[in-house]
């Protein structure tokens, strides 16, 4: 019989009233250091189908939000607040910032753009299609940040529907810090033994 695969050190399993308590060892679940702040992270599970839905993005940014909308609708949902070093969160910060400034910058590029493509002056309508080539450009990047964010901000996680018989749900947290998934561990070692001494 084959012995299954030990756990990934960078995941754990949790109840979603853990998470939505903050009940976490102060450990940044970044980068291990001592945690300073608590920021609240809203985890979503769609189901695998919702991802067919990706094509209404050839039909621009109503595209997106009607994906955003349904991808919303029919996830499983969990969140609360996990401990990070300051550093760890500015720099989840700069980067959700610098995607959703792409969003205003590509709508004034192309419409700086096409009243500079209207002029009839070559070197104007010159500046006017690289206008409009850079919106395209910041808008495609816009979706692409929109749609991969939660590959660069920090923890991710799978949330399963409710087991039967039960209300909580189980949230696997992954891509964390092997020192914050050891420090959660011996929290709920501590937590069994003294339930079992009680």
């Amino acid at each position: 019989m084959i012995a299954p695969p030990p756990p990934a050190p960078d995941r754990i399993q949790i109840w979603s009233s853990q998470l939505a308590a903050n009940d976490f060892p102060p450990v940044c679940a970044m980068t291990g250091r001592p945690a300073e702040v608590w920021r609240k992270f809203n985890f979503r599970a769609p189901p695998t189908w919702v991802y067919f839905l990706l094509f209404l993005i050839v039909i621009g940014l109503i595209g997106l939000i009607i994906f955003g909308v349904v991808e919303n609708a029919v996830s499983e949902k969990a969140s609360g607040h996990l401990p990070l070093t300051r550093a760890a969160q500015n720099r989840i910060r700069l980067f959700l910032w610098t995607v959703v400034a792409l969003l205003p910058a590509s709508i004034v590029l192309l419409i700086a753009g096409a009243a500079l493509g209207a002029g009839t002056d070559s070197s104007t309508s010159g500046v006017g299609a690289l206008c409009i080539l850079l919106g395209a450009l910041a808008f495609v990047a816009f979706i692409v940040g929109a749609l991969t964010r939660s590959l660069f901000t920090g923890p991710r996680a799978k949330v399963y529907p409710p087991q039967p018989g039960y209300t909580d749900k189980i949230v696997e947290l992954y891509k964390l810090h092997p020192a914050f998934v050891a420090a959660v561990q011996q929290q709920h070692a501590a937590r069994a033994a003294q339930g079992q001494s009680a």
